[in-house]
């Protein structure tokens, strides 16, 4: 079975529950604020990468 693909509009504004943010993002209030793709994950590793000896 394929795996579902993470989506970060899908759980903006939803209540906070340990695995919803898999990618990171922040919560405010209990509720999720915002929410990190994977996308921007990774462009995120690969920037930090590049500026580490």
């Amino acid at each position: 079975m394929a795996k579902k693909k993470f989506n970060p509009e899908d759980v903006i504004g939803k209540p906070y529950a340990r695995g919803l943010l898999p990618y990171g993002g922040g919560v405010t209030r209990g509720k999720i604020s915002f929410a990190v793709s994977e996308e921007e994950h990774l462009d995120g590793l690969k920037r930090l990468k590049s500026i580490m000896p």
